[in-house]
């Protein structure tokens, strides 16, 4: 995972929103907000943060996938397609 190279104090947000808003949406990554020298909150452009979280799905239901083969609730696929032609 990259790190965010972009960090910007909270003083620079208010005072130039829309240039924020503008670099993220013509770059990709991370402006990392900092207030008093401490990261903050980070910004990302609306397209960045949907990826992310249909990224985050993905994992969730690879993860609960993992789980069930573990406790072995899975079903061979030779039986799979039949109890799908069946019904």
């Amino acid at each position: 995972m990259e790190v965010a190279q972009r960090f910007r104090p909270v003083s620079y947000l208010k005072a130039n929103t829309a240039d924020v808003a503008r670099e993220l949406q013509e770059e990709s990554g991370a402006v990392v907000i900092t207030q008093n020298g401490v990261p903050a909150f980070v910004c990302v452009s609306f397209e960045e943060y949907y990826r992310s979280q249909e990224t985050n799905a993905l994992l969730k239901l690879v993860n609960l996938g993992e789980k069930d083969k573990a406790a072995g609730k899975v079903t061979p696929l030779e039986q799979a397609k039949r109890d799908m032609e069946a019904g």
